[in-house]
């Protein structure tokens, strides 16, 4: 009835009074917002020229979004409070004029992330002003009471509306300025508008304790000023989002939200790291910050330490995690106290999809091709679940050969002679070791990829105050490639002192990899109106990869021409335990937070059985047992983790409400048992029973002729035997607690600091495997001993961060911080034992000590908007004493050790950006540019008695690239996206150049591709969208040298993919 009399009054006013037409429509991205509710305000000018404005009329928009109405000439304003699915969005206050006989057309526009734009038509331009506040966090309720009242007349405020940045709440004042608001405690954001005056966003603090009041004066609006505030809390994983994060961050920080990694058709968080400033990729799988290598990154999974498959680093490699369960990830370039003190380069937090918006399934497809595709390669039969990404047993080694070869302490290590066993015994396990299996390389077409991905989400409200959310992704992948290298070695002129030219060994690698992964993510959260907060998440993921490589060239000590056969499976899996949850409470009438949680984890690695077999082609291909041939590897690597966490912010208002004193306590404990064992087929008898040249043809041929026929002990040409020793197996513990307290003070509106010191006692265990050769007694020399070795730190680590506001577009941070490293498990014992992955021999360092950084950051930041910004930093470091890996000389296989320098000084700039191009067209608005640029100059610094060892004083680092380059042209509107990335680094040591006998061999460098993706997403409705993308356009080289000489060179393939995805 009310509208009815409302109408009818319109209807009349419009006999009496020269009218237009006012055409207004309400879109969200090109789509049009349906039942929006108008309020339209008139301004009385027969009362004066700056007569007040009064309510007038309401209206809705229809199904297209739009109203159209007839209205008396004169100047208006019109509020809207935008809803999207019932969810607050925005309000948006807008000014305009009717004319008579003219219409006067408005275009409210919201466009991604809530950002706003007018379109006016015969209206007089207005002066468009917008307010953007941050999202608050909520806890129990409270009750706040503000009063209101104007800064000319001291009077109250009557019908000013109220809205809260987050929450669906839409109240007013009454006749004399005040509202109750019942509100979640801590921090709200409060938007205050009227007709009259110029709005307020405001920020309260609600307790839960009592009522408070807060008054605030509004001004009279002295210019029409059209007003926009989001209300909308940002999606989180969105560019809005994390930008949002970075601007409000008391750290140097870069972050990268799942949005990006999307539209970018990032895989895995190694590939989505790479494209952060400052940080590149190396192998695939680790990332490299500042120019620090990975033993200077620390890797942890939603702020708590994970265990890692790699046997010989802590750091995990992060390739094994998949986008598809990641959120964002913040890779912190500056120490805070609340961050572990054990990194030099960066500090790489990884967080992982926790919820979602709203109830829903959704569904993904995907094929995978390369360039390679089809092509016939080289592969080996595997176990019937290989597909499955796990071996059922067919490749492992025969129990009755592990069980005989065990390292026990307190005994001697068995060896496969008569000295332990019977000669019947040692002709079974030789048989043994090669049954069961077929050890030939065969050709097949390499296969298409794909992938399935499963993720869905609910929301459980059980009532006003407590819900239960439920989130879960799963993904199974296979990926197939093939990968051609070319490698070559160069001997020294001993004249000149520069290699020679030519090489002295060559040849080809042909290597096909099968990829297959598992991983998953659940999530269950308790949330109790919002004053407390409890979820477990549970993240588990499975790699397996199947390699077949064939070497074929001029190889080995003797520079014979061979053929390589590798048959190659690891299996590397990560399972994670986690709970973590919050407490908001109110404490001496400020909000304290108290967070907690706790860890179980494990990461293992797993290479039942990788075989070799060699060829020498001198004439028809023969078995080549002059060397060490036939040969089994067998790897497993263990690590447990457990790990706890509790700290508190409590809040106190010394000069601004928003101060703070955070303090937390953590604690991890983490072991590792790594077993490395080594067999194979020894020749005997030289050629009394079979010479060399008659072993020929098919492997599988001679086996079952010569290795797995019933042949007498004393016939046999091959007997098993040991290859490895009891060095090759170790045992760690590492036991890290630390302590820390940071203080944030707000002395000023826009300078903050955040000063802070962490307490760290850490203590890292080894146990060592070898025999007691220097024991005096002469009996116990040849028995087993289990011994420790160990390092240990019990320091303070300081940290200060200071951020001064010019204004809220335009930030400053400036950072001093001290940081360490310690070496990696096994680098700093005396421990001698095999490479896991290469064919060499790795030596520990007992005098490797420790390396203490110190580090400095500036930055200067602008943001355009709340999607736009450019940055511009500078950094300083100093390493005492930084680990660098090192080869020693050798004649024969390759030595690997590690050794510190004396010290190496760091410094550089970094550059960030992305904006829009609307600022040079308006049509160009979906066209944006993001990229950023860094480069690192080093300056390593060798103690005297290195000066001898190694060819390069005054170098860069190990792994750093001076520059590196990202860029991205892309294209985003509401149903579609086009993002044209770029990638490239700069060359980068591999390894360093060594003296030997008085002449200096140069560093090895290696010069990465440049890189170069394409990625459309075109979206179909708000259910289905299909994504393609081509990936390495370019096709360029990876090439390593040694001076002005190639020693490999190889290309990645060109990739593309298609995927599918439907949310039911």
């Amino acid at each position: 009835m009310k509208k009815v009399l409302l109408f009818i009054a319109l209807t009349i006013s419009l006999f009496a009074a020269s009218t237009g037409e006012l055409s207004l429509f309400i879109l969200k991205e090109g789509k049009p917002l349906a039942k929006q509710k108008l309020i339209l305000y008139k301004q009385d000018v027969s009362l004066s020229a700056n007569a007040a404005f009064s309510k007038h009329a309401e209206f809705v928009t229809d199904a297209d979004g739009s109203l159209s109405a007839p209205l008396p000439a004169g100047s208006y304003q019109v509020q809207v409070l935008t809803q999207d699915s019932g969810k607050i969005e925005a309000f948006v206050k807008k000014h305009f004029v009717i004319e008579e006989n003219k219409e006067s057309q408005i275009i409210i526009s919201l466009k991604k992330n809530n950002e706003l734009s007018f379109d006016d038509r015969e209206s007089p331009a207005a002066v468009a002003g917008v307010a953007a506040t941050t999202v608050a966090a909520t806890q129990e309720k409270g009750d706040i009471q503000l009063s209101l009242v104007s800064t000319e007349t001291q009077k109250p405020i009557a019908d000013a509306r109220i809205f809260v940045k987050g929450l669906s709440v839409d109240a007013a004042t009454d006749a004399k300025g005040n509202v109750l608001l019942h509100l979640p405690v801590g921090e709200q954001t409060l938007s205050i508008i009227h007709s009259e005056f110029s709005s307020q966003s405001i920020k309260v603090i609600v307790d839960a304790k009592g009522a408070s009041t807060k008054f605030v004066e509004l001004s009279p609006a002295s210019m029409e000023l059209d007003e926009f505030i989001v209300l909308a809390p940002q999606v989180e994983g969105s560019v809005a989002s994390v930008m949002a994060e970075e601007k409000n961050s008391n750290s140097i920080a870069s972050f990268v939200g799942s949005e990006q990694m999307s539209k970018q058709g990032d895989s895995n968080a190694a590939a989505a790291l790479q494209r952060v400033t400052g940080v590149t990729l190396v192998g695939g799988k680790s990332i490299y910050v500042r120019g620090l290598g990975d033993r200077y990154s620390n890797i942890e999974l939603n702020s708590m330490p994970i265990p890692s498959p790699n046997p010989l680093k802590r750091v995990v490699p992060l390739d094994i995690f998949p986008s598809s369960v990641i959120e964002s990830m913040k890779v912190q370039k500056s120490a805070t106290a609340d961050v572990p003190s054990s990194f030099g380069g960066g500090y790489v937090d990884i967080r992982t999809k926790s919820k979602s918006d709203e109830d829903m399934f959704k569904v993904t497809i995907e094929l995978k091709a390369n360039d390679q595709t089809g092509k016939e390669v080289n592969t080996y039969e595997g176990s019937q679940s290989d597909y499955l990404g796990f071996d059922d047993g067919y490749r492992e080694i025969p129990a009755t050969i592990l069980a005989n070869s065990q390292i026990i302490v307190g005994e001697r290590p068995k060896s496969f002679t008569t000295d332990y066993f019977t000669k019947e015994e040692l002709s079974s396990f030789t048989q043994q070791m090669a049954s069961g299996r077929d050890y030939s390389v065969t050709q097949e077409s390499l296969p298409v990829g794909a992938k399935m991905t499963l993720e869905g989400g609910k929301t459980i409200e059980i009532d006003d105050e407590q819900e239960i959310s439920v989130f879960a992704n799963y993904s199974y992948d296979q990926d197939h490639k093939y990968r051609e290298e070319k490698y070559n070695s160069y001997e020294m002129n001993t004249v000149t002192e520069k290699l020679y030219s030519d090489p002295k060994q060559y040849g080809d690698i042909y290597r096909t990899s099968n990829q297959y992964t598992h991983s998953g993510i659940f999530n269950i959260a308790y949330d109790y109106e919002d004053s407390f907060n409890i979820k477990y998440t549970k993240l588990y993921t499975h790699n397996a990869d199947k390699t077949t490589r064939v070497v074929d060239g001029v190889m080995g000590s003797n520079d014979e021409y061979m053929t390589k056969y590798y048959l190659d499976w690891e299996e590397r899996t990560l399972d994670v335990d986690q709970i973590n949850g919050v407490v908001h409470y109110p404490l001496m009438g400020q909000r304290s937070d108290l967070s907690f949680g706790a860890e179980q984890a494990v990461a293992k690695l797993y290479q039942p059985n990788n075989y070799e077999y060699t060829y020498l082609n001198e004439g028809e291909p023969f078995l080549n047992n002059s060397i060490t041939n036939n040969l089994s590897k067998r790897l497993e690597s263990n690590d447990d983790l457990n790990a706890f966490y509790i700290k508190n912010k409590f809040n106190f208002d010394l000069i601004n409400e928003e101060e703070y004193l955070d303090i937390g306590y953590s604690q991890n404990s983490k072991t590792r048992e790594s077993r490395q064992s080594k067999y194979y087929l020894r020749k005997i008898g030289g050629s009394s029973i079979v010479d060399d040249t008659l072993l020929v043809g098919p492997i599988e041929n001679i086996y079952d002729e010569y290795v797995r026929a019933d042949i007498n002990y004393d016939d046999r040409a091959f007997l098993v035997s040991s290859l490895f020793k009891a060095a090759d197996h170790f045992d760690a513990e590492v036991d890290e607690s630390a302590m820390y307290a940071n203080l944030f003070l707000k002395p000023l509106e826009n300078l903050e600091f955040l000063i802070g010191t962490r307490k760290v006692d850490f203590k890292q265990t080894v146990y060592q495997y070898a025999t007691d050769s220097s024991n005096p007694d002469m009996t116990q020399r040849r028995l087993i001993q289990r011994f420790a070795e160990e390092l240990s730190i019990d320091d303070l680590y300081p940290s200060m961060s200071i951020k001064y506001k010019l204004d809220e577009s335009n930030h400053v941070d400036l950072a001093y911080s001290k940081t360490y490293i310690v070496p990696d498990l096994r680098e700093f014992t005396s421990g001698e034992y095999f490479h896991p992955y290469e064919v060499a021999t790795i030596v520990g360092n007992p005098n490797l000590v420790n390396t203490n950084i110190t580090n400095y950051d500036l930055k200067y930041s602008h943001y355009f908007s709340n999607t736009e910004n450019i940055s511009f930093g500078i950094f300083y470091k100093y390493l005492d004493k930084p680990i660098e890996d090192v080869m020693i000389p050798s004649s024969s296989l390759p030595i690997y050790s590690f050794d510190n320098s004396d010290n190496a000084v760091l410094q550089g700039f970094e550059v960030d950006g992305r904006k829009n191009f609307d600022f040079l067209i308006e049509d160009l608005e979906d066209f944006y540019l993001a990229g950023n640029f860094s480069y690192t100059d080093a300056e390593v610094t060798l103690k005297e008695e290195q000066l001898a060892i190694y060819s390069t004083d005054k170098r860069q680092l190990q792994g750093l690239s001076k520059t590196v380059i990202n860029l991205a042209l892309g294209y985003d509107n509401d149903g579609r996206s086009l993002v044209l990335a770029y990638n490239k680094m700069g060359e980068r040591i591999r390894k360093l150049g060594m003296i030997d006998d008085g002449i200096k061999f140069p560093d090895y460098y290696e010069t990465p591709p440049s890189l170069l993706d394409f990625v459309w997403i075109e979206k179909f409705g708000d259910s289905f969208s299909i994504r393609a993308k081509i990936g390495n356009i370019l096709n360029e080289k990876t090439v390593w040298t040694q001076g002005d000489n190639i020693t490999n060179e190889y290309k990645e393939s060109i990739t593309y993919s298609l995927s599918g995805s439907y949310i039911f």
